[in-house]
């Protein structure tokens, strides 16, 4: 995600790592364009690898374009991916809505693993031993 989408994109990031239990990463537009771009020479476990794309009408143009070509060289390195487009009228439609598909996404992942999505108890447990001084 670039811009208003960067936090939203983190927050998917977060949705999906602490109810469905999955690993997930963020990166943000244009930063990623520096970073990630380099790493596909190498990309580790490419077959197990799903990038996804935020977009919206209300991002400036020159990210739109940015999530097209990233989202090509990304395809040319042989990773699977999409881009999810954003609905609503205004910057914070988009974002409200993007953030709501995001929590489903998350929560129907979770299912689909045959995770339950309410507890978090790897963070239970690591709490408790900090708690102890473990």
């Amino acid at each position: 995600g670039s811009g208003m989408l960067a936090p939203v994109a983190r927050r998917w990031k977060d949705q999906v790592n602490e109810i469905a239990k999955a690993g997930a990463g963020f990166e943000f537009l244009p930063e990623a364009d520096h970073n990630a771009l380099a790493a596909l020479v190498n990309p580790p476990m490419l077959e197990k690898v799903f990038t996804i794309f935020l977009s919206a009408p209300a991002d400036h143009p020159r990210n739109q374009k940015r999530v097209v070509l990233t989202r090509q060289a990304f395809l040319a390195a042989g990773f699977n991916t999409d881009i999810f487009n954003a609905v609503g009228e205004s910057p914070l439609e988009q974002m409200w809505t993007m953030l709501h598909f995001g929590d489903y996404l998350a929560f129907y992942l979770a299912i689909a693993y045959g995770m339950d999505p309410t507890p978090v108890e790897a963070l239970q447990g690591f709490k408790k031993t900090l708690r102890s001084g473990g």
